[in-house]
């Protein structure tokens, strides 16, 4: 029975040492894990961090291309509303013929309808062929009425 109490003591002063060898060991191996996980941590953080600093400057960078893009457009619209404008109104021409508009006498009673002609690019055009107003090229003259109805070799 000594020799068991001896045993016995012996196994449970071991068994304290594994205790404090295994408390020192896990102390050190959770130490290490934390150093481990606060490392982690910041590369996480730094890594975050990258991604939000590449999207801020890509969507900067897309803002940046879009407005540049929408004065470009904002320049021309000015020109493009024009033109469109002129397109329109030389379909619209050609598809319902020039405009009619009537254009009162000095006494309104009678009034007639009349082609609306840019009378401006008329006078230019006459000032290059060089006609007076009384030779206006789409005007009947005194010898084409006389001949109207005449064939057209009858008067050659």
């Amino acid at each position: 029975s000594y020799t068991c109490k001896i045993v016995f003591q012996a196994f449970l002063e071991w068994k304290a040492a594994r205790r404090e060898e295994l408390s020192y060991t896990c102390k050190i191996v959770f130490q290490a894990f934390l150093e481990w996980k606060a490392a982690r941590r910041e590369e996480l953080s730094a890594y975050q961090k990258q991604i939000h600093d590449e999207f801020v400057a890509n969507a900067e960078k897309d803002l940046e291309r879009r407005l540049s893009a929408r004065k470009a457009r904002k320049g021309n619209d000015d020109a493009n509303l024009q033109e469109t404008m002129d397109k329109e109104l030389e379909t619209h021409q050609l598809e319902h013929g020039p405009k009619a508009r009537k254009i009162p006498r000095a006494n309104n009673e009678d009034e007639e309808e009349v082609e609306d002609i840019n009378v401006g690019e008329d006078d230019i055009m006459d000032d290059v062929l060089g006609l007076d107003e009384n030779e206006r090229a789409d005007e009947p003259t005194k010898s084409d009425v006389g001949n109207e109805n005449l064939p057209q070799n009858a008067t050659e």
